[in-house]
């Protein structure tokens, strides 16, 4: 039993001898041997140089700039965006800027001079400050891409686009800031320098005319003890009154210069709240073009489902721009509520329920675009999800607004208290200038009567004294307002550092990337799969152009093998030659190209399992089905270039694709090799390994088990071919 064993393994080495013996005998055998072991690293090297680092020479893709803004003016404040977007591409690397003429741009796109291009219009500035104004517009810029020049450069320059588009709204809400801090700083110098002197001002006038009301009820006093010289001290206190008249119009003409600044504090205030009211009313307008923006999205449905993908997510910068204002208002809104005193909660809990929707819209949006990326399709029910999710959080918007209406008069309303006391002054200095007119009658019927005079002095007495209480009260009130910051409180915060207001607000969140099994540049993250591919061709050119099967002739100088041995017999040349290639990949990949490898001995030892398992399924189907195997290899080799996640993710392909990769060994042979590139998780790679290693199984059956079967239809077939001497 041992020698017959013997006997069946040394016809089987015989086999591999006498084909190792007819190389040698010939050279231009050995030769072409030489030459398809060495034409697959080839193939690898070339695609995996080709593809090193290609993002990083995006600088190279020709782009063109065009700004025909003309800049906007708000109060002391001058902005140019399109000039600053220009300036600051021209220290960006990303693409080949050219900056150009409107009518060269299109024109370039159009010849294929451009990749892309971006149109800046004339009111781009004028329309990104519009909030400040009160008319709102929406900024636009006009970007063309030529698709047909190359599908890959136009996601590259969508991406540029995109980044240009991101860096503006940053720029803009930093602009914004500074804007309305700076707006606001002008009222917020007035009230900080001036409160203080106006109050001690009106404080030492109001104390000088309670010193002369004193005098006068002093003299109201005499009178009334005095009857008997009643005319003496009628006109004594006639004299008295130029001096208080004098008085009076003193503190008139200084409550015209108080009332005049003190309009311009309220106005201040009444501005602030017209400012908030028109930042809630543009988030209808921006609503609006998230609207317009998801149609835009869904034109592309039937035509490149994938570009629609792109367009819905791009969607969710506007949503989180308006999460991040409805914070910035809430945050006011609760600052009113805790220091004037003013019930902003329903406004508040309405802003927070439009939020919810904005979020809840970017899940949607989420969620359509994991969908359309999966499916490669723009499913029915997305569209109108979509569409439902924009109108649920353009309506929550809308409530917080209409809730905001309805509170700003009480807003209002509040802020004209803390200048009450003002009002009450300007009502005290009336009512004194027309106090002295009434004495003046009241003496004058006093020398008519001693009767009149008793009554009258009687009622200006008691006039006098409420007019000195509620200068008391007025004086308490103004020492009130100098030392309650309220109005403070609420402006100051916000205009004391514009430029730190603006650069918080247009970057409120920041990220740390930590990069989990980093590559260092794009060609060693492409290394796997090329390197698969290169052996997988590798075995195809043995079977083109070496010979699978044992002749008559052949077997009888060795013996007459059986079929198992010449199956094995003629496969060690096979495997020898496919280990070469790989070996010569492996090799090149690592010390040629210097491709990152985290454990190169497993890199090299990979690719040589990949020959054995690759050489093993080719050899078998050409052993079994002779030209056909050849062409079902090739079909293989198509379907995993195409579904086995080397280029893009399996996730993200097509339904049928999806369904066929864990069927097709590239799979698990890329991903095995990807561990020894990146960094080697034992559990994955022993993973991919085992399920790799089953496809020898499936060789040896096709090889071993179908054959037979297989054999008299396969030889009609060989014999009708060789009959048509037209296929070798």
């Amino acid at each position: 039993m041992k020698k017959s064993k013997e006997k069946k393994m040394k016809k089987l080495f015989n086999i591999f001898k006498h084909d190792i013996k007819n190389v040698s005998k010939n050279m231009i055998i050995f030769v072409v041997i030489i030459g398809i072991t060495i034409l697959p690293a080839l193939y690898a090297w070339f695609n995996i140089a080709s593809n090193w680092d290609p993002y990083a020479n995006t600088g190279e893709l020709p782009f063109a700039v065009c700004s025909k803004d003309a800049g906007y003016q708000y109060k002391t404040v001058k902005i140019n965006a399109g000039d600053s977007i220009i300036d600051g591409l021209k220290g960006k690397p990303q693409m080949k800027w050219d900056f150009v003429s409107e009518d060269e741009a299109k024109r370039g796109v159009k010849d294929g001079k451009y990749y892309a291009a971006v149109i800046i219009p004339e009111d781009f500035s004028e329309n990104l400050l519009s909030i400040v104004s009160g008319n709102f517009k929406q900024a636009k810029l006009q970007y063309y891409a030529n698709e047909k020049k190359n599908a890959i450069a136009t996601k590259i320059t969508d991406k540029g686009v995109q980044a240009i588009e991101e860096s503006i709204g940053t720029e803009y809400v930093d602009t914004l800031g500074k804007t309305l801090g700076t707006a606001l700083g002008l009222a917020s110098d007035e009230i900080t320098n001036k409160k203080g002197e106006l109050a001690d001002k009106v404080v030492s006038d109001l104390k000088d005319t309670k010193k002369d009301i004193k005098t006068f009820k002093s003299s109201v006093d005499v009178l009334m003890d005095t009857l008997d010289s009643i005319e003496d001290l009628v006109q004594s206190n006639k004299e008295l009154m130029p001096t208080v008249k004098k008085s009076l119009s003193k503190a008139g003409v200084f409550n015209e210069d108080v009332k005049s600044i003190l309009t311009a504090t309220k106005g201040t205030a009444s501005d602030i709240t017209a400012s908030l009211e028109g930042i809630m009313s543009a988030g209808g307008t921006y609503m609006t073009n998230v609207a317009d923006k998801a149609d835009e999205a869904f034109g592309y449905s039937d035509n490149d489902p994938m570009k629609a993908a792109d367009k819905l997510e791009r969607i969710k910068v506007t949503n989180q721009k308006i999460i991040s204002v409805n914070n910035k208002v809430i945050s006011i809104l609760e600052n009113m509520q805790s220091n004037l005193g003013v019930n902003c909660s329903k406004a508040i809990k309405k802003l927070q329920a439009a939020n919810k929707k904005q979020e809840a819209l970017i899940s949607v949006i989420d969620s359509a675009v994991k969908k359309i990326r999966s499916t490669g399709k723009v499913p029915e029910n997305v569209q109108s999800d979509v569409k439902q999710a924009i109108a649920d959080a353009d309506q929550a918007l809308g409530k917080a607004e209409s809730s905001y209406l309805q509170l700003k008069p009480k807003i209002d309303k509040l802020v004209n208290k803390a200048f009450s006391v003002f009002d009450d002054v300007t009502e005290f200095i009336n009512v004194l200038k027309a106090g002295p007119e009434q004495i003046d009658n009241v003496l004058d019927s006093a020398l008519d009567t001693t009767a009149n005079l008793k009554k009258a002095l009687k009622d200006l007495k008691t006039f006098l004294t409420t007019v000195d209480k509620r200068i008391d009260k007025v004086i308490v009130k103004i020492k009130d307002v100098k030392g309650d910051n309220v109005i403070e409180n609420i402006i100051l915060p916000i205009v004391k550092d514009p430029n730190a207001l603006g650069k918080f607000v247009s970057s409120p969140v920041s990220y740390d990337t930590h990069r989990v099994y980093p590559i260092k540049n794009y060609g060693s993250a492409m290394a796997p799969f090329y390197s698969t591919l290169a052996i997988w061709v590798g075995a195809l050119v043995l079977v083109a152009v070496l010979n699978v099967q044992v002749s008559r002739k052949e077997k009888e100088q060795l013996d007459n093998p059986n079929t198992t041995q010449c199956y094995f017999g003629r496969y060690l040349a096979f495997f020898i030659i496919g280990q070469l290639q790989a070996l010569i990949i492996a090799l090149g990949d690592l010390f040629f190209l210097k491709i990152q490898s985290d454990s190169p001995i497993l890199f090299i030892l990979t690719c040589m399992l990949s020959s054995f398992v690759y050489t093993m399924l080719i050899y078998s189907l050409t052993v079994t089905f002779s030209v056909i195997g050849k062409a079902i290899a090739v079909i293989i080799m198509v379907l995993q270039v195409a579904g086995s996640g080397g280029t893009f993710p399996i996730e993200v392909l097509p339904g049928p694709f999806r369904a066929m990769a864990p069927f097709l060994p590239f799979k698990y042979s890329v991903d095995a090799l990807r561990e020894t590139v990146a960094g080697v998780n034992t559990a994955h790679y022993l993973q991919q390994i085992g399920i790799f290693a089953l496809f020898i199984l499936v060789g040896l059956f096709i090889g071993l088990v179908l054959r037979k079967p297989c054999l008299k239809i396969i030889s009609f077939f060989n014999n009708k071919i060789e009959e048509s001497d037209l296929i070798i």
